[in-house]
Parts: structure tokens; C-alpha cells; sequence
């Protein structure tokens, strides 16, 4: 049996929930609670061993572990990828463009969790599928299995013509966190991940992209860590279906929405851009807002002993400036309008670099 702090230093997890890079859910009828990394996390790059490994790990009541999943990996050309050698032997497997779904025993059965809840329409919907279709499966002993969800109803980008099931991916140590492969579970009596024969990360981005599909997954076996290489195409298209541009970013700053929960469901690519453009977006309104301060300021100055809003106005009529210094004037927000002035053309794009 396996205890949640035996994996996680107890202090270290109860201060990333406090600080809000972890997030517990419970189960809704059971006493189990399912941890995951939290959007602020992925925001501030928080990554230590707690926050890596909270990505669908499930503990009972008495603390002990359930389930677990493989940790956080990153794209191979993000700063967050380990730094290996890239003849290293490898293990490529297609990076499916679904659900994570982690398989665990609830006390009465198998069920199937997302990597952040129990009850989500894609963990119901799976469970049923294991349940029904997949009812005399049992995971080999000490393992989590894990499966890519895929159903038309949870279509994301790519199109599998109709696929309704469970896709195998690997399976995880419970005690060691040790991760593996679809090998690890040869009784799966369902799809498994398409693998490829290349032997190194090098080969597997010498690859060309296959068209209609996400990437792959590059498995470092000897160090078991992960990388992921996404192909350019997938990443525009899932931007484009998810309506993420400059303009959804600038909607959401100006009425006062939650940026975060934009991006929550969204593949990390998405996080830097979207919080670069939301950045951009803020530091053009505080410059506006800058020389509308100094404008002011330099016209008030000049202004003789007593003076009114008539000579105020034969001042800040020659400003390119003068709408907002009018509104400074008479004590109302100005900013506002620095918004619309700063709005993104409906079709407007990041460039090209910024989407990879």
C-alpha cells in the first residue's frame, strides 16, 4: 500500500493548495479526492516534484494512493523540458487528441477520472465505456492505467471518424511513479496508441508531420521522462476552433473576465501567448495612459492664474490627446477608451513563432 506522503512531503502539498497551485476535488459521493495543478501554476511556472506529479492523483480517506499519472511534460522547446541528450534511446508513441483518463478502483469497481475531476462529462462517459464494453478488464497489480479518451462529443481537433473509446497510452507505478508504455498493460482489450520506430528524439523531429494528427509523445526510457512535439498545423487549428485570438484576449481584459478560465481547458502553447498579448494589451493602454497623465500635467502648467475650462480647452484642443484630457478634466475614467483604441482587428494573428 502505497500513502500519499510517501510520495509527496505532506507541508510542501498542503502549502501548494493553500497557495492555490494545487487543487483538490472530491469525489461526489465517495471519500476520494483527486489532486491537480492549477492554471496559476502553469501561469507562474511553479514546477517543483508536488506540483508535477498533482496531474490526476487520487488518494482515499486514509491517504492512501489510488492512482496516479504520468507527471507534467512539456514541449521539447519549452524552457520547463529536461535537457537530454538527443541520441539518447527513446520511445514514440502518437500524442493522442483527447482526454486524459486515469483508470482507479472506487471501492465497488473500476472508474475512469479526468485529470482534475471525477464527475467531468468525459470521466462519465468513459467509465461507462470501461464498465460496459471493457467490464472483465483488471490493471495489472501496482499500476495506473491511463487511456486517451476520444468520442465525438469530445472532439477537439483532430477528426477520428467516429471513434468512440478508450485509447491505451501506458501505465504508471503506483509506489515508484515509475511510467511505462502500452507494453505494460498487454491484456488491454481495447485500442492502444499508435508507436513508431524511432529510435531517438532526433529522429522523431526529423520526422515530417502526419497530416490531421497532433504530434508525438517521446518517451526517454532509461531517465523515463517525456517530451512532446507538437506540429504546427494542430497547434493554429486548435486555436482557431477554440477562438482564441488577440481579440477574445482583449474581450476579456476590458469586461472585467477571467482570463485563467479562458485558458484552463487550453493546451499549455496557448498560456504564453494568450498572457503575451493580454500583456502587450496592458502595457499599450498604461503608455496611452502615460502621455495622457503628462499631457495634462504639461498643460496645466501652462496655464495662467485662475484659468477655467476655456482655456483649458484652447490648450487641449491641439493634443492628439484631447478626448481623454477632457474626461481627466472632469474627473471621469478615461481608460475606457484607451481600451477600445487598442482593440485587435477581428483577424488579426500571432505570429508564427509565437503559436509553437
Amino acid at each position: 500500500m502505497t500513502l500519499l506522503h510517501d510520495i509527496l512531503d505532506p507541508a510542501e502539498l498542503a502549502e501548494a493548495v493553500a497557495t492555490g497551485l494545487v487543487r483538490p476535488q472530491r469525489h461526489p459521493r465517495l471519500p476520494l479526492t483527486i489532486y491537480n495543478y492549477t492554471e496559476a501554476c502553469q501561469y507562474s511556472a511553479a514546477w517543483t516534484p508536488v506540483t508535477l506529479t498533482c496531474r490526476g492523483l487520487v488518494v482515499d480517506a486514509s491517504g492512501r494512493v489510488l492512482a496516479r499519472a504520468y507527471e507534467k511534460f512539456f514541449n521539447h522547446s519549452e524552457s520547463h523540458a529536461p535537457a537530454l541528450d538527443p541520441e539518447a534511446a527513446v520511445a514514440v508513441t502518437d500524442k493522442a487528441d483527447g482526454s486524459l483518463g486515469i483508470i482507479y478502483h472506487d471501492g465497488s469497481g473500476f472508474a475512469v477520472a479526468t485529470r482534475g475531476s471525477f464527475a467531468s462529462d468525459q470521466a462519465i462517459h468513459a467509465t461507462d465505456i470501461l464498465r460496459t464494453r471493457y467490464a472483465s478488464f483488471t490493471p495489472p497489480e501496482g499500476l495506473t492505467v491511463l487511456v486517451e479518451i476520444i468520442y465525438p462529443g469530445n472532439k477537439i481537433v483532430v477528426d477520428y471518424q467516429g471513434l468512440d473509446d478508450l485509447v491505451l497510452l501506458g501505465a504508471v507505478e503506483i509506489a515508484t511513479g515509475r511510467s511505462h508504455g502500452p507494453d505494460a498493460v498487454p491484456d488491454w482489450p481495447g485500442p492502444v496508441v499508435e508507436t513508431f520506430g524511432y529510435a531517438t528524439l532526433a529522429e522523431a523531429l526529423a520526422a515530417p508531420p502526419r497530416d490531421g494528427r497532433e504530434g508525438l509523445v517521446v518517451h526517454f526510457t532509461d531517465a523515463d521522462q517525456r517530451v512532446k512535439i507538437k506540429y504546427a498545423d494542430y497547434v493554429r487549428l486548435h486555436r482557431l476552433v477554440t477562438g482564441l485570438t488577440p481579440r477574445s484576449v482583449w474581450e476579456i481584459l476590458v469586461t472585467g473576465g477571467d482570463l485563467d478560465a479562458l485558458l484552463e481547458p487550453l493546451p499549455d502553447e496557448f498560456h504564453t501567448w494568450a498572457r503575451g498579448v493580454a500583456a502587450g494589451l496592458t502595457a499599450e493602454v498604461e503608455a496611452r495612459a502615460a502621455a495622457v497623465e503628462a499631457a495634462y500635467a504639461e498643460i496645466v502648467a501652462g496655464l495662467p492664474d485662475g484659468w477655467g475650462r476655456k482655456e483649458f480647452a484652447l490648450a487641449a484642443v491641439r493634443s492628439p490627446h484631447r478626448g481623454e484630457l477632457f474626461q481627466r478634466l472632469d474627473g471621469h475614467d478615461y481608460r475606457p477608451g484607451l481600451w477600445q483604441r487598442v482593440r485587435p482587428s477581428a483577424d488579426r494573428t500571432p505570429a508564427r513563432g509565437a503559436e509553437e
